[in-house]
This record gives C-alpha cells, structure tokens and sequence, in this order.
C-alpha cells in the first residue's frame, strides 16, 4: 500500500539531485503506522515510485498514517497522507430453502456489516439497517426470481457499495392453458400450417398429443394440412409433479367446401339484391296503380310541394 506516484516535494528533489546523483540511488522507506513496509520500486529518468503490499487484521481496521520517505545522497524528503483501513465483505441473501414446492412459505434475509445499510430489491421499502428480512408465499410466477441485496457502508466520507444476489426455484406442476394451447384449430386443406402447444411446468413436462392414441399431431414442426390431419387430439403434460390433459381440434377446410362457401355467400346476395329490387318495383306500381284511380274518380291529385310560410 502504498502512494502511487512521488509527491511535488519529491520529484523535486529528485530532479535537482538527478544532475548530480542518477535516481537509480534514492532509497524509499515506507511504514503503515508502526509497520515497516517492503515496496517494490520502479525507475524513471528523474522519478520514482514504490508500491507495497500489507495484510491487515481486525484490529487495525480504522485510521492509519501512511509515511513515504525518499533519500538520495545527503538529502531526504518524505510525506505523510491518512490511510483509512476498513472491512466491508459483500452482504449475505439467504433463502429458508433455495428451491421449494408451490405454496411454501419461504423467508428471504438480507445481511451485511453491522454499520452498513442495505436494500432488498423487490420487496417492500425497510427502515435502512444492516439487516433486512420478508415472507412470501411461493407461486408458479416466482419461478427463477432474482432476490438482489445493496449493501452501502460510509468510509472516510464515501459511500461503498456492495451487492450480492440469489435465484428461487419454485416447483409446480404442469399447466396446459387456452393461451399456449389453443383448443380448436381451423386450416384450409394444403396449406402450410405448425401447430403450437406449450406446456408450463417445474421440471418442464413432457408433452405428447396424439389421436385415437397413437397418431401424433406434429408439435412445433412445418407440415401440409391433409384430411389426415383433422380430428380430436389429446394433449398430455406430464413431470415428476403430475399431469394435465387437454383436448384440441383440428378443423381441414377442403377446396370444395370453400366452394361451397362462396356460392352460398354469392347466393345470399343476389337473393338480398332481388328482394329489394321486387320491394321497390311493388312499391312503384301501386303507387301508379293508386293515382291511375285517382285520375278515374274524378279526384283531383294534390302537388306535392311544401306549404309557403306566413
């Protein structure tokens, strides 16, 4: 431990002294308070600079006097600077159980120096201390939730920060849900179709669906749509935590069905044009029909136009 270059002080006295004596000469003392220190030093043209290495204890921990002392020839110089000496390990997550069944109860700490205070992210806000603590219920959803703790300890008017993490695994069983695994499928014959199906679970479960028990609807995989195709299939998720099953259908539009959807649709217009045009042509000849006796009644016909205002 150690400056990590020589002091204005110094390098002056180096580069006055270097015309006469080469730099090469200078010896460098180095103590951590009552502990002498053996630095390595390295040479420049006119500086120096020594670096040491020192192990400490528990006991020593707080303010220490670095003393650097530089003598070449006849003439020493040396500094003193403040070394704050401190113990700050990363902070301590700790998980009743790192692994455990849907429902458990599971109590999530946080630990770290006893005059750090630290945080526990995704938990409720904590009055700052150095410790920190919370019970949840573990679900599905909490499967591979990080648990991050922020430890930050004051030295010598600085804030240092440490941060340790840690990963809960929740076991649970499968799940097969409309979302992942649509239950009813509806393709045109010949197209290019991939059925997709997932199931969720911890461990991941097998998943297999299969039609009259032995043909498979391909999973995940490209495939032509052929008559083959369609039909009731059962899906089954199974892992050491059980299973589900769940039933899909397969739907496969022929050509000619589609034909025949259009011919009923184009049927059902032409039918809907044809009731309105009747409708209007009934309307207009009884309309004639209704003035044509008018005209033979001798009753005069009335314009239509609006009356003129007063």
């Amino acid at each position: 431990m150690a400056p990590s270059g020589p002091q204005p002080a110094l390098l002056t006295l180096l580069v006055l002294l270097g015309a006469l004596l080469p730099v090469s000469e200078a010896r460098v003392y180095l103590a951590l308070g009552d502990q002498k220190l053996n630095p390595t030093v390295t040479y420049g043209n006119n500086s120096l600079s020594a670096k040491a290495s020192v192990k400490v204890t528990a006991e020593e921990e707080g303010t220490q006097r670095l003393l650097c002392s530089v003598m070449l020839g006849t003439q020493t110089q040396e500094t003193r600077q403040t070394v704050t000496i401190y113990s700050f390990p990363a902070p301590n997550v700790i998980l009743t159980e790192p692994e455990v069944s849907e429902g458990t109860e599971v109590i999530v700490k946080c630990e770290a120096h006893s005059t750090a205070k630290v945080t526990l992210n995704g938990v409720p806000a904590q009055p700052p201390g150095p410790r920190a603590e919370f019970l949840l219920k573990a679900t599905p959803e909490d499967n591979g939730r990080s648990f991050s703790c922020s430890a930050t300890l004051e030295v010598a008017g600085q804030l240092v920060h440490k941060n340790q993490t840690r990963e809960l695994r929740v076991l649970y069983g499968p799940r097969l849900d409309e979302k992942d695994c649509p239950g009813n499928w509806t393709w045109p014959e010949n197209s290019q179709q991939t059925p997709m199906c997932q199931a969720w679970g911890n461990p991941l479960p097998q998943l297999k669906c299969l039609k009259d028990g032995t043909f498979p609807l391909p999973i995940g995989k490209s495939v032509t749509v052929t008559r083959d195709l369609e039909g009731t299939y059962l899906c089954q998720a199974r892992s050491s935590r059980g299973e589900v099953t769940r039933e899909v259908t397969v739907n496969v539009l022929s050509p000619q069905y589609e034909m025949v959807i259009i011919i009923v649709v184009a049927a059902a217009v032409i039918l809907g044009i044809a009731g309105v045009t009747t409708y209007l042509y009934n309307r207009q000849r009884k309309i004639r029909k209704y003035r044509l006796q008018q005209v033979q009644n001798g009753t005069p016909m009335k314009p239509n136009t609006q009356a003129t205002p007063p």
